[in-house]
């Protein structure tokens, strides 16, 4: 028979299941329960529907439960709920009522004109170390790297630019972290665009725009500045920006951005921008390439304990292709089903909870396909193309083939280059951009490129 809960608790101990180990009946006992759920779940329910929860009141009667929004408390109801009741049985708590409830979204004001926090700011998993460097990044890696050794005065702007999911938020949260413990006496900022027009908008509403200016003028050494894209059109918040960033940049003062385009690309940015952006380094980062896919998904695997051999590794990485984040992406589906269904991650389970995330026809288009449907198509020869003549007659099927392959097949644009008979990966971006932004206008070119694709596919 169970003792009294209530002479059990006023001891302030109780007995843990596990180990008989006895745990004070205070503060930290949440944590020491959160501990055994750890070791009772799967490392995705677990981060996904336990992590989150906060709790209030905890004592012989009750357990308050705080939960960031319904689904996460719907999730931990139906798949840790029951771990949990185990728990609290073996402690003898097992008569407890536990109270699930969704907590309020923390308030805060958009301007804040506190200096840099003491503690760090900057997440310890985004790090150099972490970060898995192949071809498709390693330019930008490097640079970053160099900015942390003499900021301010190596690659001012430093503009990094690259599609969604490829790792420049990592990349810049990275430097800031390496600043943080190197140079503590700097001020470092990091921010999304968009935060910072919400702060113009903040301060012009509420007439404080000296704060505003101060506080990233003369109380910032290194600006991180996150998809500077989302500035277009808004040109209020250019304005302060162009004017925040000569200020910055004549005080020698380093400042990092990332965009999801080159800057001549975003359309609805002042020129004056563009052209700023382009006075330090500009560098892209790229999908990467296979053998970069598998040493992300085991590196991915090996930080979150799941058992993954080289054979689903690389049939991950056959059929996801696009960026990281779909990469890590499939790697956490695919545990979360085998946790699910009590199976080991095997290739024949990849295949079958993944078969949906591989376009159907992807694995019969070859780069050599595209290079030879694109000469057929306008009557000249594959070497014509690969050549380095610079004719319109092969120039355009050129830059055609560059934006095939790097649509259809996700190729890096230094794989393409060297495909096409060596050509440096900036001439195969500004082909790939420049096409893709006539399709826009140009229907004979669309015509071209619409009948070369309908008969790869």
């Amino acid at each position: 028979m169970l003792p009294n809960p209530k002479a059990f608790v006023s001891s302030h101990k109780f007995v843990e299941g596990i180990n008989n180990k006895i745990i004070d009946m205070n503060q930290h006992t949440w944590d020491e329960i959160r501990e055994q759920l750890r070791g009772q779940l799967s490392g995705h329910i677990f981060r996904s529907f336990v992590e989150p929860v906060q709790a209030g009141t905890f004592d012989s009667k009750k357990l308050s439960l705080s939960f960031p929004d319904r689904f996460t408390q719907e999730n931990f109801e139906k798949k840790c709920s029951g771990a949990l009741r185990e728990i609290l049985l073996r402690g003898q708590l097992d008569n407890i009522e536990i109270n699930y409830d969704i907590r309020e979204p923390v308030q805060q004001d958009l301007l804040v004109y506190a200096s840099v926090p003491e503690n760090n700011p900057f997440d310890p998993k985004y790090t150099f170390e972490t970060f898995v460097v192949g071809s498709s990044n390693q330019f930008a890696h490097a640079a970053c790297q160099a900015v942390t050794k003499q900021p301010g005065r190596c690659y001012n702007p430093l503009f990094i630019f690259g599609g969604a999911g490829l790792g420049k938020t990592h990349l810049l949260k990275a430097i800031g972290l390496e600043l943080f413990h190197s140079r503590k006496e700097l001020k470092v900022l990091y921010l999304t665009s968009e935060t910072f027009t919400n702060e113009v908008i903040q301060a012009i509403r509420v007439d404080r725009m000296r704060e505003f200016r101060d506080k990233y003028r003369t109380g910032c050494d290194v600006l991180l500045l996150d998809d500077v894209h989302f500035f277009a059109g808004k040109e209020r918040t250019q304005e302060e920006f162009f004017y925040t960033f000569n200020y910055l940049h004549e005080s020698r003062k380093q400042i990092v951005i990332t965009s999801d385009r080159y800057p001549k690309d975003i359309q609805g940015l002042e020129n004056r921008l563009q052209t700023r952006f382009e006075w330090g380094l500009v560098c892209d980062v790229q999908p990467p390439e296979m053998e970069t896919r598998i040493a992300i998904l085991k590196n991915k695997a090996d930080h979150d304990q799941i058992p993954l051999s080289d054979s689903v590794a690389q049939y991950i990485a056959s059929h996801v292709t696009s960026n990281i984040r779909e990469l890590e992406g499939a790697l956490h589906r695919l545990e979360a089903y085998a946790s699910l269904v009590g199976v080991p991650i095997s290739p024949e389970l990849a295949q079958q909870t993944l078969r949906d995330l591989a376009p159907k026809t992807k694995h019969e288009i070859t780069a050599e396909a595209v290079l030879k449907l694109v000469a057929l198509h306008f009557g000249i020869r594959t070497t014509d193309i690969k050549s380095d003549k610079r004719i319109r007659r092969l120039s355009v099927p050129r830059q055609i083939c560059m934006y095939l392959l790097r649509k259809l097949l996700v190729m890096s644009y230094p794989a393409i280059g060297k495909f096409l008979g060596g050509k440096d990966h900036t001439t195969v971006l500004h082909a790939v951009t420049k096409i893709a932004g006539q399709l826009k206008s140009d229907t004979e070119l669309l015509n071209h490129v619409a009948t070369i694709e309908s008969l790869l596919r």
